[in-house]
């Protein structure tokens, strides 16, 4: 799991927005990408998104109100598909935190959902192996010749499962690897809460005029072995969004769709040539800045209202944990 670098209280990338929160008086914490975690007991978790962003397996900097968006947006969608699969929400107690009913187990392969050929340059990405690597059997899926960048599958929607690495990069799993990791039955039942999902992810943000490129799906077992959505769904960091309205414009003429996800970010790190080995380039604030709003923008189109500004200090956000429990 990438860590904050060494010194990032000096580093500009991280100047602007929460960089970290402090929970430790709750009980022992741990600190994934994005997210700092508090088992607060056998039962419960506090997990505070923060405004830290990753790319290429790497915490390259902060986006301010990043976490915000990231929390509402995934407690707005947990509530929404609460019908189709339960999840581990248990409390929103302020907009960068959660409470959560703790996983005993995490299956050990992550969801991704695709319905279109989105032009990446992340290894597990079907656009970097049909187009880079020029592989036509990727995940075990046959995709036929001639599919363009950006394209949308002519086979529909697909699952392209890889491994939940702890270090390094995921790696491609066919169905019946996957299968094989959680078991036939646990399978079958994640790929159809999977597709039902995303089935609703596409039809609300698409009455919304954004269009469901592709997006990544967690689960795991409560202490009585019950299956659970867990981590965050539909939001800009786990899935691509593009405005729809301009989409086939920008098709046809070889451009990438207006996008709201941070893979203007990854574009803009490769472009400088950072991908994942050596120092972070800093970032310019015009980045950071357009980063910012393309978070913001889709809970803007599917709520039809601004995010309210607010105080996300580690104190107010320890006082509203402390009323929540």
């Amino acid at each position: 799991m990438p860590e904050l670098p060494t010194g990032y209280e000096h580093d500009p990338n991280f100047s602007r927005g929460l960089a970290k929160v402090d929970l430790s008086e709750f009980g022992p914490v741990t600190h994934g990408k994005v997210r700092d975690i508090c088992t607060l007991d056998d039962d419960r978790l506090i997990i505070a998104t923060t405004d830290r962003v990753s790319a290429f397996d790497r915490i390259v900097g902060t986006i301010p109100g990043k976490g915000e968006v990231l929390n509402t947006l995934s407690a707005y969608w947990f509530e929404q598909t609460a019908g189709i699969i339960p999840n581990h929400v248990l409390a929103v107690p302020h907009p960068n935190v959660l409470i959560a009913r703790r996983a005993e187990t995490t299956l050990l392969v992550e969801v991704i959902v695709r319905r279109f050929m989105a032009k990446s340059s992340t290894s597990t990405s079907v656009y970097d192996n049909y187009i880079g690597k020029g592989r036509r059997t990727i995940y075990g899926i046959e995709f036929p010749d001639g599919l363009a960048a950006n394209q949308e599958l002519p086979m529909g929607t697909i699952i392209t499962p890889t491994t939940k690495a702890e270090e390094g990069h995921d790696l491609e799993l066919t169905d019946e690897a996957a299968e094989h990791l959680v078991g036939e039955e646990t399978w079958a039942t994640v790929k159809q809460a999977a597709l039902d999902l995303f089935e609703r992810g596409r039809g609300v943000y698409g009455a919304s005029g954004l269009l469901f490129v592709d997006t990544k799906y967690e689960f795991g077992r409560d202490k009585d072995g019950k299956l659970m959505l867990i981590d965050e769904v539909h939001t800009p960091d786990s899935s691509r969004l593009w405005l729809a309205a301009t989409y086939d414009e920008r098709f046809q003429s070889g451009q990438n769709p207006e996008t709201f996800d941070k893979e203007l970010l990854r574009r803009w790190l490769k472009e400088n040539g950072f991908t994942g080995e050596g120092d972070v380039p800093q970032i310019p604030d015009a980045v950071v800045r357009q980063m910012a709003n393309a978070y913001k923008v889709p809970y803007q189109m599917l709520t039809g209202h601004e995010l309210p500004p607010t105080d996300v200090s580690p104190d107010e956000i320890k006082r509203s944990i402390r009323a929540a429990l």
